[in-house]
C-alpha cells in the first residue's frame, strides 16, 4: 500500500471508515445491528437524558431526514422509542427499550474489545495524536458547515 500525502487524505479517511464499516459490520450482526445502528444506540445511552432527534442528529453530524430514518429503523427493531418532548410537541426525544439496553449492555464490550484491538495496534503517543487530529478536523469541518448557514 502507498504512502499517503496530504492530497490524498480525504480519500484515505474514506478508506478508513469503509474498512472500519466492514471489519465492524459482522461483529455488530451478531446483535443484529449494523454499525450505524450501534453509533445511534450509543449516543442515545450515553446521553445524561433523553435526546431529542435533533441533538443526535447534530452530535453525528447527519441531516434530520437522515436521522428520522435510522431512528424508524430502530424503533421497527424495537431498540428505540420516541417519545414527546414535553417542552416542544414538535420535537420526539429517544429512549432505548429494554431490549435496547441489553443490545448495548451486551455489544459494548465486544464494541470496546474490538475498538481496543484496532487502535491497540499504535503506540499510545500514537493514539492520542490520532484522536487529537480527529477531534481538530471534525471540530474545523463542522465550523465550516456551520459558517456556510
Amino acid at each position: 500500500m502507498a504512502k499517503t500525502t496530504l492530497h490524498d487524505v480525504p480519500a484515505a479517511l474514506v478508506q478508513l471508515v469503509n474498512l472500519i464499516t466492514r471489519n465492524l459490520a459482522p461483529v455488530l450482526a451478531r446483535y443484529r445491528i449494523t454499525p450505524q445502528q450501534w453509533s445511534v444506540l450509543a449516543a442515545v445511552a450515553n446521553a445524561e437524558e433523553d435526546p431529542s432527534l435533533a441533538a443526535v442528529s447534530r452530535q453525528m453530524m447527519v441531516s434530520k431526514q437522515n436521522m428520522t430514518g435510522m431512528i424508524a429503523r430502530l424503533e421497527s427493531l424495537g431498540l428505540i422509542r420516541r417519545i414527546e418532548d414535553p417542552t416542544d410537541l414538535r420535537a420526539s426525544m429517544l429512549q432505548l427499550t429494554s431490549k435496547g439496553k441489553r443490545v448495548i449492555v451486551s455489544a459494548g464490550p465486544v464494541y470496546d474489545a474490538w475498538t481496543e484491538g484496532v487502535l491497540g495496534r499504535l503506540s499510545e503517543s500514537d493514539r492520542r495524536a490520532f484522536v487529537r487530529a480527529l477531534d481538530q478536523l471534525t471540530q474545523n469541518l463542522a465550523h465550516e458547515l456551520k459558517d456556510e448557514r
